[in-house]
Order: C-alpha cells, then structure tokens, then sequence
C-alpha cells in the first residue's frame, strides 16, 4: 500500500546516474508493467469504461507480483491508474513514477510555473533533474531494465499521443498491449495507421489489440499471457466431474490478430459484440450437458458392472443370499439411472447446444471474411442483419 503522504520521493543527481533498486527503494526481479498514454483529461464516459479494466490490470498485477512504472502525474491516464489503485482491496502492486524536476511537484510543494502533482497512489516517484518530459524517458527505461532483471516487460497503451517510448520499447523486443478504443496512438496502432519505424516495429513485434469495449476479461486474458501466467488450456478428462462448471470463455480470435489485418478492426469488433457472448453461452450450456451425461453414463456401466460382479458372486456362493440382494440393488441403481439419462435428455442438449454454438462460431467467421462495408450506415445495417442472426441460430431447431 503507497504512503499516506503520497509517494516515496527519490531525486536523481544526475540524469545519467545509476538506477540502483535498493538505494530507490524499488524491488528486484519484477515484472514490470509499463503505462504509456493520454495526458489529457479523459472524457467521462470513456473514463468510465476505462475504470473497470484498469481495476483488473492492478489486481492482476498484485497477484502476479508486477511492477508499474509510468510518467508518474496526477492526470491522464496515470491518474485513472491511481483511481484504480484505490479500489484496490488487499494487496497493491509496486507503482513507480519516473518525471523531471522542473515539470513535477510533490505534494508537500505548491505548483510553480504550471507544474503537475505527483500521482499520490504511487510507492516510489524518481525524479530526474530536466527541463523537458523526454529527459524522464531514457531514466524510465533504465528502471524498467533495473526492476525486471531477467523478468518479462510488459507495455500498455491507452490513448497517448507520444511514439518515442513505445518504439523504443518494441525496439527491445517486448511485448506491447494496446487497449483500442482510447484515441490517439492506441487506436492508431489497432488500425494501422502509422508510418516509419513504429510501422515496422508494431508489424514485426508482439503487439497485441482489446478493444475497451471487450471488458476486462478480454483485457486480463491477453496480460496473463504476456505475464507467461495464463493457465494451459487442459485436455479432457476422462472422468467427469459430480460438479462441473465450464471453463472462463477464450476468445475466438486472438487479440493481437487485428493488428495483422487492420482492416478487420470493425467487423471484429461488432462479431465480439454481437455473435461471442451467444457462442460463449451456448458453449458452456453444451460442456455441462456432456459432463451431466458422460457423468450418467459411467454411474450406470458401473450399476451394470456391480449387477454383473454380484451376480457371479451369488453363482459361486449359491448358498448364501446376501450377493443376490446386491444383485437386485444394484440392478435397480442401473436402471433409475438409465431412467433419469433418458427424462433429461443430456445428450439430446449436449447435441442441441453444440450444433448452435458451431453454427454461431461459423457465423463469426463468415462476418469476418464478408467485404467490408462501404459507410458507417452500410456497417449499421449488417450489425442489424448480424443481430438477426444470430437470434435465429440461437433458437433454431437442430435435429439430433
């Protein structure tokens, strides 16, 4: 948890002094989450669908034990961070703020010549002696290089104007995560627009796009798997489970796909929208059902496997009775089960529900591959015709 009194602050001597982690106060061997974006105001209805995935991004942070390193102001998208921050219950992540003299001001000051406050929900704000932000960038850098050892590094763009500190973080080969959506350079990443070297780097490097709409599942998804946290995805049991719940849905397309094919932005978006959340129900609806009947199934081969045993039991003991009791019990339990496989019909849903989940999964797909539309009207329309449907998948009759 950061300080009462706002951050720890740590001023540099010289802008090419030593990051020393110790000495800062800053740990070892982090991951460490780097946070470029808007400095401007944020308008309040993207503000307020920025806040929710922000929340998740720290508390997988926290449980992962990353690191954020930022520009360190109270404004923008840091102060958003901060907000974040304080919904934050239970553990909190180390978050460090690296700014020049001249710009910032900590809380124990008063603004001078239009300096901006420190963001007062960080642990550690370094601040390096400089007249312009760009002299922060290279000192910024080289805490991320200190903090993270040999440990991933990790960038977030949400909005940002600025292309000097995502290319020279794609420069090192580090994995980017662009939450589209936010304006400015996050959406001109997601849709290609960009010319000389962060043209080059975004189209060779590991850059991966959410669109904020998506929500913070998708968000967190794409951060665990460039944390190298996601959970492997595991085969099937052969047993099933007395009570099952079906795994968190995965997207259909990986998120970093848009920005191999900018051109797709759109229909991508309106297929998360519209067809992923019906699939993602259906999909779930049919994993229960086969675990329902597959766990009906395997009680009644073992009915049938006790009925059998006993039997031969009561045939080599013909004197004694208690086997055939067994016989006739565990007849019965086979049958009860065969009854109740049959008056819930778990295969008949299983089957219902995965021809529907295919038949949407295959819609996605087509909307994807469809031409693009011509105007926003002409995108309105095929939303309308997409919603439409989808409906009638989703409630169509499939014989099994």
């Amino acid at each position: 948890m950061p300080n009462a009194g706002g951050p720890t602050v740590k001023r540099l001597s010289q802008p090419d002094a030593d990051i020393r982690p110790r000495s800062l106060g800053l740990p070892r061997g982090r991951a460490v989450i780097s946070v470029f974006g808007s400095t401007e105001d944020i308008e309040t209805d993207l503000a307020a669908k920025l806040l929710p995935v922000l929340r998740s991004v720290v508390v997988t942070a926290a449980r992962n034990g990353a690191v954020f390193v930022t520009e360190g102001t109270d404004r923008g998208v840091v102060h958003l961070l901060g907000m974040a921050l304080q919904a934050c219950e239970g553990r909190w992540p180390v978050v460090v703020g690296v700014a020049p003299s001249s710009k910032v001001h900590d809380l124990t000051e008063t603004s001078t010549g239009g300096q901006i406050a420190l963001e007062p929900n960080h642990s550690v704000a370094v601040v390096v002696p400089g007249s312009e932000w760009t002299d922060a960038t290279p000192v910024l850098f080289r805490a991320v290089d200190a903090i993270r050892g040999k440990k991933a590094t990790i960038a977030l763009v949400i909005g940002g104007e600025s292309e000097k500190e995502v290319v020279d973080h794609l420069s090192g080969n580090h994995p980017l995560l662009v939450i589209a959506g936010t304006g400015g350079l996050a959406d001109r990443i997601a849709t290609g627009d960009l010319t000389g070297d962060l043209a080059v780097l975004v189209r060779s490097g590991r850059v991966f796009v959410v669109h904020a709409d998506e929500g913070p599942g998708k968000v967190v998804t794409a951060l665990e798997r460039l944390l190298g946290k996601e959970k492997p995805v595991k085969p099937p049991k052969i047993w099933p489970k007395v009570r099952y719940r079906a795994p968190e849905p995965r997207p259909l397309v990986d998120p970093g796909f848009v920005v191999a094919y900018p051109l797709l932005a759109d229909a991508i978006h309106d297929a998360n929208q519209v067809v992923a959340p019906v699939f993602h129900e259906l999909d779930a609806e049919a994993e229960v059902e086969q675990n329902r009947y597959r766990l009906l199934a395997v009680l009644a081969i073992a009915g049938g496997l006790t009925t059998t045993v006993f039997g031969a039991l009561q045939t080599w003991l013909n004197e004694t009775p208690w086997p055939g009791v067994l016989v006739v019990a565990g007849g019965a339990f086979a049958a009860a089960i065969t009854i109740v496989a049959r008056k819930r019909e778990s295969l008949d849903k299983y089957l219902t529900a995965r021809a529907r989940a295919e038949r949407l999964r295959a819609l996605y797909f087509a909307h994807l591959a469809a031409p693009a539309p011509e105007s926003e009207e002409a995108r309105q329309d095929r939303v309308a015709d997409l919603e439409a449907a989808v409906s009638d998948r989703k409630l169509e009759v499939v014989r099994t």
